[in-house]
């Protein structure tokens, strides 16, 4: 009873957030959010789905590790991160 209340709470506490949020910056908010979160689900679940299937040995692991931390930063760096400060430029014009 007592968790189903917690819970109740915590989501409404949650839309309201995203309410205000949305009401202020407008749809490019929630746009901007679904990119970032998008970005750490598939850079961090492709790295542990490809991780655990590899050899178990620690050579190969190590180079791959080395290999996509390398390809993650450049990706992040060169594409992403610009294209996240494009979206803040247009939220904070609004």
């Amino acid at each position: 009873m007592i968790i189903n209340l917690i819970y109740i709470l915590i989501s409404g506490f949650v839309s309201y957030w995203f309410y205000k949020n949305i009401k202020k910056n407008g749809l490019i908010w929630i746009i901007k959010g679904l990119l970032q979160i998008g970005i750490l689900v598939l850079f961090l679940g492709g790295f542990f789905k490809i991780f655990l299937t590899l050899p178990p040995n620690l050579y190969i692991k190590i180079i791959f590790l080395i290999t996509y931390i390398w390809c993650t930063v450049g990706i992040n760096v060169n594409l992403m991160i610009p294209l996240i400060s494009l979206i803040d430029q247009k939220i904070v014009k609004k």
